[in-house]
């Protein structure tokens, strides 16, 4: 369905993707419509960046992108139009690397609220390059790959939007909002939830989103204002320095007080607000656990040994101010995140421009990972479900050895060439850090989710990497 609102004439390429959604057009239009929207759908892996997007899709409003191309970053402005209240609306680009170029975005109700979703973009190329083969069916792959993502995306949260319906619409403040976590949390919450999300952000910050409410903190100097926190359902607290890199004592120090000092200082305060928040969500670890080998671990399995472990442990302890006054405290023991944006997989995906994969690991050491996308969605649905409390393991409910991660990412970024990395090697490049998360091994399952049923979007590792790097 095209309704043209705008000259297509000299338009000579489409691309169309539909998916079945069993959802009504309705609220799948609704959807579209939410702040961060854009933002939600935007792949981990896009060369596009938001710079500026209006609050609706309402004709005349505007979008501006920057497309990166290596060292040259080309802005794309487009501007909305072919507005129908949940049927379609529309994007044109006025400005940017196409000659032309048109996204129509219908909603086709079907029976039973079920309704039909289709992308359709029509656009033509620079007279030089018009008639390229190869050009086309480049963009053609891409739109294939970033229109799969979209629609795997836009289902999963239109499943979760159906099932999260019993604490919706609250006040939430969130630390951590620029990490990465934090950043890919927050339109979720906004999106699906329909939370009222404020950021808490040291006075340093300048990565501050004009859309969002902000407050501000400096926990370095314990400095808190306490009325700043009146008013909130939930904190969420999800701050702490980096754990990559060489641990030396500093950096051993700053992992600790980045955690520990900021949790102690936002309880202590919590505890002496005239309406508390009912529930407060701090992030944590398996690291909890300690190196395990094989053993399997839940919720409710002992704490380990080492210098994670003490400081995981720690963190926990931090939270029991807030627990001790009738505040519901969940800590987030966290596994291995898996997103291109940043933490592990990012730098293991760096070799493989030279097609290169890095072997680690043996058959009997287990990693205990989990996709970005199943984080936020857990957190979304732990907070829609008050019967979560206490520690929950935030990790997929498939463990895999670390030598069969390696293969399996080494295939899908389809290497040639695979390097061993060695113990000893790992031992002399990263210190203790390469025994305590590197080296070590950990089964973990997520018994709480699992007895909540909670609706995994990314079980399989396979999938996972497939979609999370396109």
């Amino acid at each position: 369905m095209i309704d043209h609102f705008t000259d297509i004439s000299k338009i000579n390429n489409n691309f169309v993707k539909q998916i079945q959604l069993s959802t009504d057009a309705t609220d799948v239009f609704d959807y579209h419509t939410r702040e961060g929207a854009l933002d939600r759908l935007m792949p981990p892996w896009s060369l596009l960046t938001l710079i500026k997007n209006n609050k609706d899709i309402k004709n005349g409003s505007v979008t501006i992108l920057k497309l990166k191309l290596g060292p040259i970053g080309i802005k794309w402005i487009a501007e909305h139009l072919g507005y129908i209240q949940n049927r379609q609306f529309q994007d044109r680009m006025i400005k940017g690397p196409f000659r032309s170029w048109l996204h129509t975005h219908s909603f086709i109700p079907s029976d039973f609220d079920h309704c039909t979703m289709e992308d359709r973009i029509d656009y033509s190329l620079a007279s030089g390059i018009a008639r390229s083969k190869f050009i086309n069916d480049l963009i053609q792959n891409n739109l294939n790959q970033i229109f799969y993502y979209r629609h795997r995306i836009l289902k999963n949260d239109m499943t979760l939007r159906k099932l999260v319906r019993k604490n919706r619409r609250k006040k939430i403040l969130i630390t951590g909002s620029t990490g990465l976590i934090g950043s890919a949390l927050i339109p979720l919450l906004k999106i699906v939830g329909e939370h009222n999300v404020t950021k808490m952000v040291r006075p340093s910050s300048k990565n501050i989103d004009n859309n969002l409410q902000v407050v501000k903190w400096d926990p370095d100097k314990e400095k808190i204002i306490i009325n700043d926190l009146e008013g909130y359902d939930l904190i969420i607290h999800l701050g702490g320095e980096n754990i990559f890199g060489r641990w030396s004592n500093s950096k051993k120090q700053s992992l600790m007080e980045s955690r520990i000092k900021t949790t102690r200082l936002l309880c202590n305060s919590i505890i002496k607000l005239t309406k508390p928040p009912s529930t407060f969500i701090c992030a944590s670890a398996i690291g909890f656990y300690g190196n395990r080998g094989s053993e399997i671990l839940t919720e409710e399995s002992s704490a380990g040994s080492g210098f994670l472990s003490d400081l995981c442990q720690k963190w926990e302890e931090s939270t029991e101010t807030a627990k001790s006054i009738g505040i519901r405290v969940i800590n987030l023991r966290f596994g291995m995140v898996l997103t291109p944006r940043g933490g592990i997989l990012q730098k293991l995906v760096k070799p493989s421009i030279f097609k290169i994969g890095l072997q680690m690991g043996s058959e009997n050491q287990y990693i205990s990972w989990v996709s970005i996308e199943d984080v936020i969605g857990s957190i979304l649905y732990s907070i829609d479900d008050s019967s979560i409390q206490g520690p929950v393991n935030i990790v997929s409910p498939n463990p895999v050895t670390i030598l069969d991660f390696s293969r399996i990412l080494s295939s899908v970024l389809k290497n040639k060439i695979m390097i061993p990395l060695s113990k000893r090697l790992l031992k002399l490049a990263f210190g203790e850090f390469a025994d305590s998360v590197v080296s070590s091994s950990s089964f973990v399952l997520p018994k709480k989710l699992s007895s909540i049923g909670y609706p995994y979007m990314n079980p399989d590792l396979e999938d996972t990497l497939r979609l999370l790097l396109g």
